[in-house]
């Protein structure tokens, strides 16, 4: 994980411009990044890294320069050949040095597996190219002023005055531009070009002007794969079975349906083995002294109790050493408007408690850390006001407002802990981002299938375009302020569920293969996974209705319109 930052000035040169931009961008980035930085210029480019070491046998430096190249890394790269022997940034840069033209770099994106953001240089040229991944996991802004253009991890402005600009750079592929010219980008597409494409550039003609290259990267597992088993109808199946209480039974007694869950699971336990075992052996206290024998927690998960979560925690569970600690993190909220003694016992304080007692069953010789995170309206606006409005930038709803919060005091991890104080120590944090989109978990891919009039092959249409849209809008609504907020907490988050392989195989089936809406709330929803935790030996965690985090943790007032714009973030 790191903060990055490329600067391209628009004036001649001023040091002295530079020597305050730098100041203030360490003040902005270098949470993200605690391990190590560095800030160099390149003709009228000013590169800065800020680095929270996770791969590599020692933190590798950023920005990394070789041969022509400068390169600058934020995320993490799991097929790469040498795996944790050496850094990412370290591997790439190899890799780039070999290249002699846009050709070799677009082959070189086309394979890589894992959520990133990239800043790469060519001296020679004069070449600046930048993107994130093709699923938009981590943040890369893209901002003006009078002055310059910035490519960077967190907005740089002051979000007041007039000619500054700043969004987050929609994820469509290798965007390059000459120092030159910095004005006129080129854009190489993960794919083919679509009206959303379209309508993602027109909001960055404020910045730059785009044209699309006939070029696409094209990665082999972007588009969704063919279905390797046969096909299932839960609608079919569960019309023939109307005990809900033994339905899950039921379909796992089909043959194909089993197939697939266990294809399913061989490709998340892969997800999660990567990303809990991919983090030097130190927790955030011994690693400034990396101080040996660490058996502290270096995992944790943010743990509402519903089935995403606590499966996380299950599979987890299988590949952290047993002798360390797994961080369980739920946040709750003291209501808007309490009028006495705070409740803390929140909808998802009460649902995390049951998930936990089921997980310390299941795995009896783990040692969970269950970690209670109060937070009083008082702290909840000083932070937001002074610091997390920042991060949330340039997302400024009500709805960014209430997920930005929650997320960076959870990540955060200072509560309670059998009662007693604690802050947890985990460097990396395993988020259930992606399942409700996946596996059809939110109240509006019911609203879909059911105010649906036409026929039932009409209704699955409509679900299926409600599931499209919501997984189109992903990196905008969510992927790159959630990387924002938990990074500022030394904390690299991490999305099994939004792995190359799985979204693959998911997005390749048929709604009616991932959710059931004739059955109630709680066990329809997101049936797919949801049997697949039964698979897994969970109970009731399968059965809890999903709540939103806003509601579930109490942070939002259910009177505000979610959509509105926050005053808090202008």
């Amino acid at each position: 994980m790191c903060g990055i930052f490329c600067c391209i000035c628009l004036e001649t040169n001023n040091k002295q411009q530079d020597i305050e931009i730098d100041e203030r961008l360490a003040k902005l980035l270098q949470n993200r990044g605690p391990d190590n930085h560095n800030v160099i210029s390149k003709n009228n480019i000013l590169f800065g890294g800020f680095v929270l070491w996770q791969q590599g046998q020692s933190p590798t430096k950023q920005p990394i320069c070789y041969k022509n190249w400068t390169l600058l890394l934020n995320g993490d790269i799991f097929n790469k050949d040498t795996q944790n022997e050496c850094s990412d940034t370290s591997w790439l840069i190899e890799k780039l040095a070999t290249c002699s033209n846009d050709d070799d770099i677009l082959n070189i994106f086309k394979n890589l597996k894992g959520p990133y953001s990239v800043i790469l240089y060519d001296y020679e040229s004069n070449n600046v190219y930048f993107a994130r991944d093709p699923l938009g996991r981590n943040s890369l802004l893209i901002e003006s002023d009078s002055t310059c253009i910035r490519i960077l991890s967190n907005s740089f402005l002051d979000h007041s005055g007039q000619n500054k600009t700043c969004l987050e750079l929609p994820p469509l592929g290798l965007f390059k531009i000459n120092a030159d010219n910095p004005k006129t980008a080129l854009l190489y597409p993960w794919k083919s070009s679509t009206d959303n494409m379209q309508k993602d550039l027109e909001k960055m003609d404020a910045i730059l002007h785009v044209e699309i290259s006939s070029k696409c990267i094209d990665p082999i597992w972007l588009s969704p794969a063919k279905l390797l088993n046969d096909y299932f109808d839960f609608y079919e199946l569960c019309n023939a079975h109307k005990n809900s209480e033994t339905i899950y039974d039921y379909l796992l007694d089909d043959k194909i349906i089993n197939q697939s869950i266990g294809r399913f699971l061989i490709l998340l336990r892969n997800s999660v083995k990567e990303r809990v075992s991919f983090t030097p052996n130190y927790c955030n206290v011994c690693i400034e002294t990396l101080k040996p024998e660490c058996k502290h927690s270096k995992i944790a998960i943010l743990f509402s109790g519903g089935i995403d979560c606590t499966i996380l925690a299950i599979v987890a569970n299988e590949f952290v050493d047993i002798e360390d600690s797994i961080d369980l993190i739920n946040v709750a909220f003291e209501a808007p408007k309490a009028k006495s003694d705070i409740n803390w016992d929140v909808p998802d304080r009460c649902s995390a408690k049951e998930s936990f007692e089921e997980l310390k069953k299941l795995c009896p010789s783990r040692k969970w850390n269950f970690i209670e995170v109060n937070v009083t309206r008082k702290e909840l606006n000083d932070e937001l006001q002074s610091h997390i409005k920042h991060l949330i930038y340039p997302l400024n709803t009500i709805l960014d407002e209430s997920l930005g919060c929650a997320f960076w005091f959870a990540s955060r991890g200072n509560g309670y802990c059998n009662g007693n104080i604690y802050k947890s120590s985990a460097r990396v944090v395993l988020i259930g981002s992606g399942a409700d989109e996946l596996f059809g978990g939110y109240t509006r891919h019911r609203n879909a299938f059911n105010r649906c009039n036409g026929s039932h092959e009409e209704k699955l249409i409509s679900l299926s375009e409600e599931l499209d849209l919501d997984w189109e809008r992903l990196p905008s609504r969510n992927l790159g302020r959630d990387d924002r907020v938990i990074a500022d907490n030394n904390k690299t988050s991490r999305a099994p569920f939004i792995q190359e392989d799985i979204t693959q195989f998911v997005r390749s089936f048929e709604p009616e293969q991932r959710c059931c809406f004739t059955l109630e709330q709680g066990v329809g929803d997101k049936l797919f996974l949801r049997l697949s935790g039964y698979q897994l030996g969970l109970r009731n965690s399968t059965r809890l209705k999903k709540r939103a985090v806003q509601f579930g943790s109490r942070i939002a007032n259910k009177n505000q319109n979610a959509k509105d714009i926050s005053l808090n973030i202008q």
